[in-house]
């Protein structure tokens, strides 16, 4: 069953499967609750404090009437990143050397977001345009709070930038459109399951995280865009549940809001992150079960590592005080740390109390980020 009604308008293009088939095509993503690397895809704390530059996005170019088709247009705005990283970065092992995702083309001048761990640690970028031109890119950002990332092409490089929305606005059941740089074929028309934080057990939120359904394989960078064009969200996560109904799994996609990205933008051009990224991080993956927060694993020459926390150790208490969910741990540990701060846990091994303090450090200090000596990724870690 086509999904697709190919040159139709936006609105007409959100069609959507039934729940039960998508359910059983994507049975096969059981094996794990959400596809994405365990330590590079943390975000979303927005600042009060953010600083806009002068013209941080240029205003869309005008398109000429003729041939104004609204699916055109937005693939216009669409391209694919293709990143490289050395055999010594850290996210090596998780995302491999060569990466690809989608890109969403910002301004005028060759701003574009993606996914944040398409480019983590990358020694080359390239994008590739609808029309099939080529240019290096240059890392602009990575922002570890928001798990997005930026890039900028040279200057002159004709592109069509994407209107960019609201997405503190979305409802349940809204309809949306997920559009991936792999071709208008693979754009699928989705609805809204929920608007709800999302919390990765690799010190990961999002607040306000736009879970839809039914899932889409290319979601890497990916756009979600409402009705009327513009864009709601950029792709993060596909999970095997979306959790909007007790009684059945639906799997489905998690968008960072838009909201998100404009809201720390000046920080990121300026700095190449933002302030929120800032924050004491232990290298650990944590599970939620009945028994507490349960350690699933700490990160090769981590801090967690190094300060002796261990696989299977429960995390009952931050700094004296009660945790009983991995959002209030995360939550409460940014709220009272800083980087480089001993983080004092209680944990239960082997059925005894025992106090592990973890030396925290910041994660961009782990992370071995070194594209270019023009970059300002190279130059904030210095």
């Amino acid at each position: 069953m086509d999904i697709f009604m190919t040159r139709a308008s936006i609105s007409q293009l959100c069609r959507l499967l039934p729940v039960a088939t998508t359910a059983m095509v994507f049975s096969f993503f059981c094996s794990a609750i959400v596809i994405a690397d365990p330590m590079v895809s943390p975000f979303i704390a927005q600042s009060e404090e953010s600083v806009y530059p002068d013209n941080a996005l240029t205003d869309p170019p005008v398109i000429a009437a003729a041939n104004d088709d609204p699916m055109d247009r937005l693939m216009q705005s669409i391209v694919t990143i293709n990143a490289t990283t050395s055999d010594i970065a850290r996210t090596a092992a998780n995302f491999g050397i060569e990466r690809q995702g989608s890109g969403v083309v910002l301004d005028a001048n060759g701003l574009i977001v993606t996914a944040g761990y398409t480019i983590a640690e990358a020694t080359s970028v390239t994008v590739t345009f609808s029309n099939g031109v080529t240019e290096q890119a240059k890392i602009v950002a990575f922002d570890e709070a928001t798990g997005l990332g930026l890039v900028r092409t040279p200057v002159g490089i004709t592109t069509t930038p994407i209107k960019l929305g609201k997405s503190a606005g979305l409802k349940s059941a809204q309809k949306l459109m997920i559009i991936p740089a792999t071709g208008e074929a693979d754009a699928k028309g989705v609805k809204v399951g929920k608007i709800k934080k999302f919390t990765g057990g690799w010190e990961y939120i999002i607040n306000d995280a736009i879970h839809t359904y039914p899932p889409s394989t290319s979601f890497t960078g990916a756009a979600l865009v409402s009705d009327n064009a513009e864009l709601v969200g950029i792709g993060a996560l596909v999970t095997i549940d979306i959790d909007i109904d007790p009684k059945i799994r639906i799997p489905g996609n998690i968008f960072v809001p838009v909201d998100s990205l404009t809201g720390v933008l000046g920080e990121l051009i300026v700095s190449g992150r933002s302030n929120a990224s800032m924050k004491p991080w232990l290298g650990v993956d944590t599970k939620q079960t009945k028994q507490g927060i349960v350690v699933r694993s700490v990160v090769e020459d981590g801090p967690a590592q190094k300060s002796g926390l261990k696989a299977g150790d429960v995390i009952v208490a931050v700094d004296q005080a009660k945790v009983s969910s991995q959002t209030q741990m995360y939550e409460k540990i940014w709220s009272i740390y800083k980087p480089g701060d001993q983080v004092h846990l209680l944990v239960v091994r082997n059925d005894q109390f025992a106090n592990v303090s973890v030396t925290s450090m910041d994660y961009y200090d782990w992370l071995r980020m070194e594209q270019g000596s023009d970059t300002v990724i190279t130059e904030m870690v210095e």
